[in-house]
């Protein structure tokens, strides 16, 4: 049976995610990145994308905000991590309940 959920990513990132049975895209150029979320804008629900893809396909993501679905979620990747799925976390749930509920505020 087919999931609605995706995963795209470092293949050594997202294995994991197969386990619990969503169907992963492993991709390792830009290029290919771009061609496998344009594939699966139209076949899946949920789309996880890691970080360190996410950031060449942001426009992307960005055309998909303006429809319900699919919902597509940045997250860390196990490789090069960085804030930039932190980032997208707290804008999301910013934009969503209009304010800050699940990080603290940055100390001054």
């Amino acid at each position: 049976m087919k999931s609605n959920i995706a995963v795209m990513g470092n293949l050594d990132s997202i294995l994991v995610f197969k386990t619990v049975g969503f169907d992963v895209f492993g991709v390792n150029t830009e290029v290919k990145a771009r061609n496998t979320l344009n594939k699966l804008v139209c076949n899946y629900q949920i789309i996880f994308i890691t970080e360190d893809y996410a950031k060449c396909v942001e426009d992307i993501i960005e055309d998909t905000l303006i429809k319900a679905y699919p919902i597509v979620t940045v997250i860390p990747s196990g490789v090069n991590s960085s804030d930039y799925a932190l980032n997208k976390i707290k804008q999301g749930v910013e934009k969503s309940l209009g304010i800050n509920i699940l990080f603290d505020k940055e100390k001054k």
